[in-house]
């Protein structure tokens, strides 16, 4: 069934002059092609009363009493008509809810084929990420392996500054500072590994500078790894 259908011709009662029964008539056949086209606009679907047309529904699309198609002078020609023309829009209702089943079954594999791609391609890439993060971190230490044991000057203490503890630790520089009980020069300081991130320690800046003993001899006990920009 489509929009080119052929609407029932509903019975004329046999008493033309009766003005109310061809009112009714003429809203009955008026509302059966808006039903008609308004499944045409929503791909076979009906967009109101949860899908369903009925008798009572076209009724109320009519304003016409559902009593009415039951009078003697409807009861064996109109109300019958609209039976069929129901039985036909329903099958074609039936149909149409088969095949919309059908594509928005096939929409949601294909969903759900492209979340497993993309959800594969995320481990991967998590997985490349973490190898890049190792290998760096790797890089940073061969680094700081190769650099001669130079004691820190002033002027790297400066902000930004990225240091290794002798002990292996690596700080940043937050700033300089002076100590309140001997007004001598200080740096802030707080680690880039472990818990304490978000923690600011602070030495005298003879103590950065110092040179510390250990088994394998005379170290600093900070040396830097990156300049401040």
């Amino acid at each position: 069934m489509s929009s080119t259908q052929t609407l029932p011709q509903l019975s004329t009662a046999p008493d033309k002059g009766n003005a109310r029964t061809e009112a009714a008539l003429k809203r009955l056949r008026t509302a059966m092609a808006d039903i008609e086209a308004e499944i045409d606009q929503h791909n076979g679907i009906y967009p109101f009363n949860h899908g369903r047309v009925t008798q009572s529904e076209l009724c109320r699309r009519a304003d016409v009493k559902k009593a009415t198609l039951q009078n003697p002078l409807h009861k064996d020609s109109t109300r019958v008509e609209i039976l069929n023309w129901l039985e036909a829009l329903g099958a074609r209702l039936i149909l149409s809810r088969d095949s919309v089943r059908e594509r928005v079954t096939a929409v949601a594999d294909d969903l759900a084929a492209e979340l497993q791609r993309l959800t594969l391609e995320n481990q991967a890439l998590r997985m490349r990420l973490a190898e890049s993060e190792r290998l760096i971190a790797q890089l940073r230490l061969l680094e700081v392996e190769l650099m001669p044991p130079v004691a820190l000057s002033s002027g790297q203490c400066q902000p930004g500054a990225q240091l290794r503890h002798y002990k292996g630790g690596l700080y940043t520089v937050v700033g300089s500072c002076l100590i309140e009980a001997t007004l001598q020069p200080g740096v802030l300081y707080k680690p880039l590994q472990g818990d304490m991130q978000d923690t600011v320690w602070m030495r005298p800046l003879a103590d950065m500078q110092e040179m510390v003993s250990t088994e394998h001899g005379t170290v600093p006990r900070f040396v830097l790894i990156v300049d401040a920009d």
